[in-house]
């Protein structure tokens, strides 16, 4: 201890040496324990909130990063019979997605090659690890030639850059059907029977990694099936060896948006399919 007829000329010498806190032996003493004590008070809270997260994760299926589980697996589409190699049929044989275009082009399998304006077959990277497919073009599809290019369109902008894709560099958009089906009418089995086959090709040549169907349409086409929507959600299909997650279509979203947390959801799942989480 110092003695207190030194306690001034002690404090002053402190102060000279950039000192400016005095702790005495006992208050050291004290002091490590009141640190102690935080400390283990602190380490408490943390582990009473990692076991209630925890429990939320348990009770909403939601990980401890934000989001759903990985969704559980659902209808598998397997891959066709190999192709016969003197097969004559100009769809099986076309190589690049150019060739598609034109023969979409010439195309009159149904009454909608008589009434468009313009196809639509599709755009974006031909090596893309994700591909976007919607039902059918409308009118300013139509107009322009170009997949989701209206209001519908640029909310599916927004949703891929959410999860950090750029539409034009990481992804191909299309549709189930190549040609807008008057009044933006729901396809005829017809219609889509005659649009398959440029479909599938069209995933054959880009070979994305992932599959995100936008709306039931596409889904039901995908997938060979008539679930319906709330059927197909939640799950990762497999169409040909692809993993194919369903949701809405952004038309389905601007006239409900309640409807966008839902959406929000399948689109990490998809995220987290092309960062090569297993699904």
């Amino acid at each position: 201890m110092v003695p207190a007829r030194g306690a001034r000329a002690y404090f002053q010498q402190l102060a000279e040496m950039g000192e400016t806190e005095l702790v005495l032996e006992d208050e050291g003493r004290t002091g490590r324990t009141e640190r102690r004590g935080r400390t283990e008070a602190a380490e408490r809270t943390e582990r009473t909130e990692r076991t209630e997260r925890r429990g939320r994760t348990e009770r909403t299926g939601r990980t401890a990063k934000g989001g759903p589980a990985m969704y559980p697996a659902g209808i598998t589409v397997p891959a066709p019979k190999e192709e016969d190699l003197f097969s004559t049929d100009p769809v099986r044989r076309a190589a690049r997605l150019e060739e598609l275009r034109e023969l979409i082009e010439a195309c009159r399998k149904c009454s909608l090659g008589y009434t468009r304006t313009h196809i639509v077959p599709g755009e974006g990277n031909p090596n893309a690890d994700l591909v976007c497919c919607g039902e059918a073009p409308g009118q300013t599809e139509d107009e322009t030639g170009r997949p989701f290019v209206g209001a519908s369109g640029q909310l599916l902008t927004e949703i891929l850059r959410a999860i950090g894709i750029d539409r034009e560099r990481d992804a191909f958009i299309l549709n189930t059907l190549k040609c807008r089906p008057p009044g933006n009418r729901t396809p005829e089995p017809l219609e889509l029977n005659a649009c398959a086959p440029y479909l599938h090709r069209q995933l054959e040549l880009i070979k994305p990694k992932v599959i995100l169907a936008l709306g039931r349409p596409a889904a039901q086409t995908l997938l060979s099936t008539t679930a319906p929507l709330k059927d197909l959600r939640g799950k990762v299909h497999r169409y040909r060896g692809i993993p194919l997650v369903v949701t809405f279509h952004p038309a389905a979203l601007l006239r409900d948006p309640n409807n966008k947390s839902a959406t929000w959801d399948d689109v990490r799942i998809v995220r987290r399919l092309l960062d090569g989480e297993p699904g």
